[in-house]
């Protein structure tokens, strides 16, 4: 899949809508046929999305999605995976990426990330 590209932001509840068809898509059509691993089935809706987002925050959140799909399970991508998502924090003002995401959506982000130990 091509980098996603809009007009609008897309929402982390879009996004998080996004990544669960992805799964359960793969897990019903390929997944359960073929004996996938649970690993196999993540890096398959990281690889549908591989270019990525037009938006950083986008991109960041897509990875927090990802991280908590992979349920801490797999040790190595588990540690891969959150340094990417530290490495965007690092390279983007978490403020600055929230300053135009609706009070509600950025508060669930937060959350998240406060949960996961991000921030």
């Amino acid at each position: 899949m091509a980098a996603y590209q809009s007009e609008e932001r897309v929402t982390y509840q879009t996004l998080k809508e996004w990544a669960l068809n992805s799964y359960f898509d793969f897990c019903r059509d390929r997944g359960i046929t073929m004996g996938m691993s649970h690993l196999e089935v993540i890096g398959y809706i990281d690889y549908d999305f591989e270019d990525g987002f037009q938006r950083p925050i986008e991109d960041l959140m897509w990875r927090v999605i990802l991280l908590v799909l992979a349920g801490g399970w797999h040790s190595e991508w588990h540690h891969r995976t959150r340094q990417i998502i530290v490495d965007k924090l690092v390279e983007h003002d978490l403020e600055s990426l929230l300053d135009n995401i609706p009070a509600d959506e950025a508060e669930t982000f937060l959350h998240d990330l406060k949960i996961l130990k991000l921030i």
